[in-house]
C-alpha cells in the first residue's frame, strides 16, 4: 500500500480534485448552508461563508500528507464545486479507508455521488492499494445507501446507536467492497514483454517501491536492478515486465546465470531470478504469478534445466518451487538453508546427485554503492515491518542434513 493524497481523478461528468480557496463561496452556496443537504452530515450546517473558508483553509494546511484524500466534486458543465468527497478514517493495519461524502441538493438523483463513489474506490484499489474501502449512513437516509449500492458495496450491517450527526445520537448502517471483489477474481488486462533502455529508471522505481522496508529499512534491491543488466550472467531475454493495457508498467522480473558443480568437477548452468517486483497497488492481483509462469516457458525453451531460488517458500511452492534438499542440492557451505528452493525444469540433471549451488556474484552488492545509488530517488521513510523478523527467520534457517 502506497498513499498518494489527494490526486486529481477525472470521470465522465465530474472532476475530483483538492479544495481551492476559492471554492468557499461554492462550498456554502451549493451544499454546506442547506440544513437539508447537512440534515445528516456530522458537521453543523454553515451559517457564514467565513466558516467555509476556514474548513476548506484546514484541508488545504493538510494538502502535503499523502494520507489525506478530501476532494472537491467539480461538475465540468459549470466548473464549480458541488459537493465534497473524503476520506474520513484510514487504518494502514487493515489497509481500509472509510470514505464519506456531500452534494448540493440540486444535484441530488442524478448519479453524480454514485459516479464519484467508483471512481474513489478504483482510486483506492489500483492507486494506493488499500483492501478494503467501506462507508456508513443513518437509516433514515436510505438514498445514501442506494449511493454505496452503486458504487459496488455489499451491507454489512447496522451499528445501533453508533454515532452522532446533527439529530443526535443515530444507528449506522454500513457498507463495504473489498479488493477481490472488485476485480471480481479477474487479473487486469496485463502485456508480458522484454524490459527495454526506455523502461530502465521506470523499472528501478517500481522494484524500489515494492521492497522498501520489507526484508530491511530501506531496500537496495532497485540498485542491484540497476549494476544486473550490465553484469555477464544477466539473461536480456529473461528481463521482463508486465505492463497494463494503458501501458503503464506495474512488474519485473530478472534472471542471472548461476552454476552447480558436483564433487567430481562437474559443472552444470542453471537459472535464478530477483528481483521480481510489482507495484504494491497492484499485488495480489496475480501479475507475479503471470510473470513468472511465462518465464518459466521462456527458460524451458532456451534448454535451462532447472531454476534455484532464495526465498519464502510460501510464496514460490504453488509455482512448483521444492525444497533444495529434495533434490540434494547443496548450499556452497555445506548446509540446506530452508529458504533455498529449487524448480526442475528438465528431467535428468537432478537425479539425486550432490551437487552445491553457486550464484552469481551481482548479488553481492556493496552496501556503499546501494547508499549512493539512493540518493538519486525521492527520500522515503524508512521503518520496521514484521516482514523483516519473518525474513531473518528464514534467512537464517537450515534443514538438518
Amino acid at each position: 500500500m502506497e498513499h498518494k493524497g489527494t490526486k486529481i481523478i477525472e470521470t465522465e461528468r465530474l472532476i475530483l480534485r483538492p479544495f481551492q480557496i476559492e471554492d468557499a463561496e461554492f462550498m456554502f452556496r451549493n451544499w454546506a448552508s442547506d440544513p437539508v443537504v447537512t440534515k445528516f452530515m456530522t458537521w453543523p450546517t454553515h451559517e457564514d461563508v467565513s466558516v467555509s473558508e476556514q474548513v476548506i483553509q484546514d484541508w488545504i494546511s493538510k494538502e502535503d500528507d499523502p494520507e489525506n484524500y478530501q476532494w472537491a466534486l467539480e461538475w465540468k458543465e459549470t466548473c464549480e464545486p458541488i459537493g465534497s468527497m473524503g476520506a474520513v478514517r484510514v487504518d494502514n493495519r487493515t489497509e481500509s479507508v472509510t470514505v464519506g461524502y456531500c452534494i448540493g441538493r440540486s444535484w441530488w438523483g442524478k448519479g453524480f455521488t454514485a459516479e464519484a463513489l467508483r471512481a474513489v474506490i478504483r482510486f483506492f484499489f489500483d492507486e494506493v492499494g488499500m483492501n478494503c474501502v467501506n462507508a456508513c449512513h443513518d437509516p433514515r437516509n436510505p438514498n445514501s445507501g442506494k449511493v454505496m449500492k452503486k458504487g459496488g458495496m455489499t451491507y454489512e450491517g447496522t451499528w445501533r446507536a453508533g454515532g452522532v450527526n446533527n439529530l443526535g445520537v443515530c444507528d449506522e448502517s454500513w457498507y463495504s467492497i473489498l479488493k477481490e471483489e472488485y476485480y471480481g477474481g479477474r487479473t487486469p488486462e496485463i502485456i508480458i514483454r522484454n524490459e527495454e533502455a526506455d523502461d530502465y529508471h521506470v523499472v528501478e522505481e517500481l522494484t524500489r517501491k515494492a521492497f522498501w522496508n520489507v526484508y530491511v529499512p530501506g531496500c537496495n534491491e532497485h540498485y542491484l536492478v540497476h549494476v544486473m543488466r550490465e553484469h555477464e550472467d544477466f539473461i536480456p531475454e529473461l528481463d521482463l515486465v508486465a505492463v497494463t493495457a494503458e501501458g503503464k508498467i506495474v512488474g519485473n522480473v530478472m534472471y542471472t546465470r548461476a552454476m552447480l558443480c558436483n564433487e567430481k568437477g562437474e559443472e552444470a548452468s542453471v537459472l535464478t531470478f530477483g528481483p521480481i517486483s510489482v507495484l504494491p497497488e497492484y499485488q495480489r492481483q496475480g501479475i507475479g504469478k503471470m510473470l513468472l509462469e511465462y518465464s518459466f516457458g521462456q527458460a524451458r525453451e532456451m534448454g535451462y534445466p532447472a531454476i534455484v531460488i532464495f526465498g519464502n517458500p510460501a510464496d514460490y511452492t504453488a509455482r512448483g518451487f521444492k525444497s533444495c534438499k529434495k533434490y540434494n542440492v547443496y548450499a556452497m557451505d555445506g548446509s540446506f538453508p530452508s529458504a533455498m528452493m529449487v524448480k526442475e525444469l528438465e528431467e535428468g540433471l537432478l537425479d539425486g546427485r550432490k551437487w552445491f549451488y553457486r550464484e552469481s556474484p551481482v548479488y553481492d552488492v556493496k552496501g556503499s554503492d546501494a547508499e549512493a545509488f539512493e540518493k538519486g530517488f525521492e527520500p522515503m521513510e524508512k521503518g520496521f515491518r514484521p516482514s523483516q523478523e519473518e525474513f531473518y527467520i528464514h534467512s537464517h534457517s537450515v534443514m538438518k542434513g
